[in-house]
């Protein structure tokens, strides 16, 4: 249901960090399918033109994107509609990191402004079902010989959470299960958060990204604005998959 739910051609789906267009590629030809279902109903067989104007009514109206750097800007809008004139919603957001972290407001305000951010002429204040990606999962925090990394990736579900969709799912490192290194109040937030109502937890990285290796693990969890209870944890071993329904503070 909630597949079907976001995938409508009424929805409006939000990457929150794209890099190369593939996670919004992949939620545009979900609901360019259901529209083409809806249209080959109505009107039967459909021509070549008219597939191709369906799929840049759905990049238009579905699909917006931010992009940390102008390169993965200009790489998701070739990934979506190639090098066509079709209008993209995918926007540089300079210091993106910095301004989530530091500034979360401001950049709450701006996501929701549909004239000025995205463009829109008629979305005064845009709203969103869905929010997706895979955000950056960490930073340096300096030079010299006791430079190490620090997360990120808690203040992009923190921000998601704040723009308040009615789904979200981010793939994010499974580290925040033990707390420590900024991310004790994180680690809170979500164990005492019942709008989880999924968690995919992947002991081994490489069994989620075959060619990544990440201290920890890689987890990925559906949370819905509408739900409130208990988690379906599952976790994936060497391809095996074992699931019980909790409390995540459990």
């Amino acid at each position: 249901k909630v597949t079907r739910d976001v995938y409508s051609p009424d929805s409006r789906v939000l990457e929150i960090n794209s890099k190369s267009g593939l996670y919004p590629l992949f939620v545009a030809y979900n609901i360019y399918r259901r529209r083409m279902e809806e249209a080959r109903e109505k009107y039967g067989d459909i021509n070549r033109a008219f597939a191709q104007s369906l799929w840049d009514t759905t990049v238009e109206q579905n699909i917006f994107v931010i992009c940390k750097t102008p390169m993965a800007r200009s790489i998701t809008r070739r990934t979506l509609v190639g090098f066509r004139p079709t209008r993209v919603n995918a926007q540089y957001y300079k210091d993106l990191i910095d301004v989530i972290k530091n500034n979360p407001a401001t950049f709450v305000n701006e996501v929701r402004d549909g004239r000025r951010f995205w463009k829109a002429n008629d979305k005064d204040h845009m709203t969103f079902n869905a929010i997706v990606g895979n955000p950056p999962y960490q930073v340096m925090d300096g030079g010299g010989a006791g430079y190490s990394a620090l997360p990120v990736y808690q203040d992009f579900v923190n921000i998601s959470r704040v723009i308040n969709p009615q789904f979200m799912s981010l793939i994010i490192p499974a580290r925040w299960y033990a707390g420590g290194k900024g991310l004790d109040n994180f680690r809170d937030t979500m164990l005492q958060d019942r709008r989880i109502n999924l968690l995919f937890d992947f002991t081994e990285s490489k069994d989620c990204f075959p060619s990544a290796d990440i201290a920890g693990g890689i987890c990925y969890f559906l949370w819905n604005r509408k739900y409130k209870g208990k988690c379906i944890v599952t976790s994936v071993s060497n391809n095996e998959r074992n699931s019980n329904l909790r409390d995540l503070g459990e």
